[in-house]
This record gives structure tokens, C-alpha cells and sequence, in this order.
């Protein structure tokens, strides 16, 4: 790698002293020679520049792909790891059921996740109501259609659809009312 960066430098340094000996008050033979030289010393380099360029490239990609390799081992490595601690104890140990826990809670409340939820009569102001509210109403002024909310976050389909309406209609209202916004 040195080497043809040295190489490269040096075809540079020899073009450029070759242009300006050619430019300098020596006779024609001499003037012909030099500008020889430097045309030479110049397309020497444009390959050698070429070579440099493709070698830089595929030692960053190889870097990238052995990056990605190393994610994917480590992650392999804890799914492994997490599997035996499973076979072990015939459940998680408490620590890492309690991190799992929090992990789970944290992608529940996430606005673009997707929730199953019963029909209920009470209007309770939970936090994940809360979530709810926020998401489909993120999603109706999207311009997503009363169905596709019921269908795809209220997973209320077929018989359950009318179900389903209520259920938005409640959310929707308990949400203005308590100024989820």
C-alpha cells in the first residue's frame, strides 16, 4: 500500500520536473526530451492513480463487509448465549427477564407499533391509550382511512369491525377530551 503511494508521489514529482526543465532555456533535442518524459511520467501516473483509487475502494468495502460481519457474529453470539440461559434455568434468570421487560415496554410505546387491543368499556387514561391515541391520529392526518386504522392497529377485522369502530370513535373522543395532543 506504502509502496504504491510512494510510487504515485514520485511520478508526480518526476512529471512536474519534467514540465518545467521543458519550460526552461535548454536547447530543442533537450526541450523534446524532457516534454517526452513528462508525458510519459504523467500517463504513468494516471494508472498508477487508477490502481490506487480501486485498491482504496475494495480495502473499504472488505472493511465494511468484515464490520458488518462482526454485528452479525456478536449478535448470533448473544442469541446463542440468551438460548443456553433459557436451557439452563427452563426460564430466563430474573435480571434478564426484567431488561427483556423493559425492552418489550419500550417497543410497545413506540408510536409506529402495533398493538392488539380488546374492547373495553371503561375509559381508562393509560399511558398506552395515550400511545394510541397519538399514533392514529398521527395516521388519520396522514391520510390513512378510518379503516385501515381499525383493521391494521386496532386489529378489529371482519365480525369485529363494527366492534372496532366503537372503539376508535371512544379513543378519539376520550383522547380530545383529556388533550392528548
Amino acid at each position: 500500500m506504502a509502496d504504491r503511494w510512494l510510487k504515485t508521489s514520485c511520478l508526480l514529482a518526476s512529471a512536474s520536473a519534467f514540465w518545467l526543465a521543458a519550460l526552461s532555456p535548454i536547447p530543442n533535442i533537450a526541450r523534446a526530451a524532457t516534454y517526452g518524459l513528462a508525458i510519459t511520467a504523467s500517463v504513468q501516473l494516471v494508472q498508477e492513480s487508477r490502481r490506487l483509487m480501486v485498491q482504496d475502494a475494495r480495502r473499504a468495502a472488505l472493511l465494511i463487509m468484515n464490520r458488518e460481519l462482526e454485528h452479525i457474529e456478536i449478535a448470533l453470539h448473544t442469541q446463542q448465549q440468551e438460548q443456553a440461559l433459557y436451557e439452563v434455568y427452563g426460564a430466563y434468570p430474573p435480571e434478564v427477564k426484567d431488561e427483556l421487560t423493559k425492552s418489550l415496554e419500550h417497543l410497545y410505546q413506540e408510536p409506529s407499533a402495533n398493538h392488539d387491543h380488546e374492547s373495553s368499556g371503561s375509559t381508562s387514561t393509560s399511558t398506552s391509550d395515550k400511545s394510541l391515541y397519538r399514533v392514529v391520529k398521527a395516521l388519520l392526518e396522514a391520510g390513512k382511512s378510518e379503516t385501515f386504522v381499525i383493521e391494521e392497529v386496532l386489529k378489529l377485522r371482519g365480525r369485529r369491525f363494527a366492534e372496532g369502530q366503537a372503539r376508535l370513535r371512544q379513543l378519539l373522543e376520550e383522547g380530545q377530551r383529556n388533550e392528548w395532543d
